[in-house]
């Protein structure tokens, strides 16, 4: 199925020809608390005949607000498009974040953007706020879209089966202790770190294990250490249509390998890095788009005494990195995150 993207700002010409049934978040990580929200508007919109959107903000709003702060993200905003298309969404509506924005009341707020965008039932979170100082609720929201012909319906918080919400915090908590089961078990998959690769100073291949490098950007960095990990290449997806893009989700083949995140203290490199070592894999990716999924945090990173002591433990994580995912390479549907392809 293809999902059509939309970048909106106040101001900007109503959405033509739609009536909506749309679900309001932040949606970073898309987590199970998400998709309890998609689920919800997915059987809506069945039900009212209509087209199933999110309206997601662009800048997240704590970007906006903390510009200095570092990164905090669980997914940038190509990842968090093709989740959310894999879970059957058709339109995705990026609305602007910026000043215009936050100053709206609520009222403004239903009659300058959920108005314009063709909201006819709009799904969210119990705890949702919105307009100037989170001033509404989902009840003022229920009162007021009254006005403008626009239904609510207001989803309970998904709890985990130690009956505590789940939440992107949580998850970037988890991530930071890495305790990577947590913060699978709360996204419904492995969580993913995404990247443009960059060159770098060659040293991998010095080492025998070359890597494929990338910044980690606004993402939240997971705890330093080395990871059992599967990647995709991901193919340039989107098409430009006007001033939409059109996003197909392809079937890609899936590589298995280990990666180490942080700031190689050995090497004495102060810049946090992604490090990906692909197992089996010898061609030219540079400036190509790799997206890591995290299996499993197998160590701490550490500074060794010599080169050939690092080498050697490198080594020794990698056989034990194929180790924990030869069930991963079993059971490719686990392994894959929706994405249906070849193992290599």
């Amino acid at each position: 199925m293809a999902t059509k993207i939309v970048h909106w700002s106040i101001g900007d010409a109503p959405l033509k020809d739609t009536s909506l049934t749309a679900v309001i978040g932040n949606f970073d990580g898309v987590h199970l608390g998400h998709q309890k929200l998609i689920s919800t508007a997915l059987s809506l919109a069945k039900n009212n005949g209509t087209k199933v959107g999110v309206i997601t903000f662009d800048p997240h709003p704590r970007r906006y607000f903390r510009q200095n702060e570092p990164g905090f993200l669980l997914s940038d905003i190509t990842e968090k498009n093709r989740t959310l298309s894999l879970h059957g969404i058709e339109i995705i509506i990026h609305v602007s974040f910026n000043d215009a924005l936050r100053q709206l009341s609520p009222q403004q707020f239903v009659s300058d953007v959920l108005y314009p965008l063709g909201v006819s039932h709009l799904v969210a979170g119990s705890d949702f706020a919105f307009g100037r100082g989170r001033a509404g609720d989902m009840s003022l929201l229920s009162e007021i879209g009254g006005e403008y012909n626009i239904k609510t319906t207001d989803v309970s918080l998904k709890v985990d089966n130690k009956s505590a919400t789940v939440s992107s915090s949580r998850v970037r908590a988890a991530l930071q202790a890495g305790r990577i089961d947590d913060a699978a078990e709360m996204l419904g998959r492995p969580p993913t770190i995404c990247g443009t690769i960059e060159h770098g100073d060659k040293r991998g291949r010095l080492l025998d294990f070359p890597t494929a490098n990338f910044n980690l950007e606004d993402y939240q960095v997971p705890a330093y250490g080395v990871y059992a990990i599967t990647a995709v290449i991901e193919d340039k997806n989107a098409s430009l249509q006007g001033d939409t893009q059109i996003i197909d989700v392809p079937d890609l083949p899936v590589l298995m390998g280990v990666a180490n995140i942080g700031i190689r203290p050995t090497i004495g490199d102060r810049k946090v890095m992604a490090e990906i070592h692909l197992f089996d894999f010898d061609e030219d990716i540079y400036g190509e788009r790799l997206c890591v999924n995290l299996h499993h945090y197998m160590r701490g990173e550490k500074k060794f005494d010599s080169i050939d002591s690092l080498k050697a433990q490198i080594s020794k994580d990698a056989a034990t990195a194929r180790d924990l995912l030869e069930d991963k390479k079993q059971n490719k549907d686990e392994m894959l995150i929706m994405r249906n392809s070849d193992v290599r």
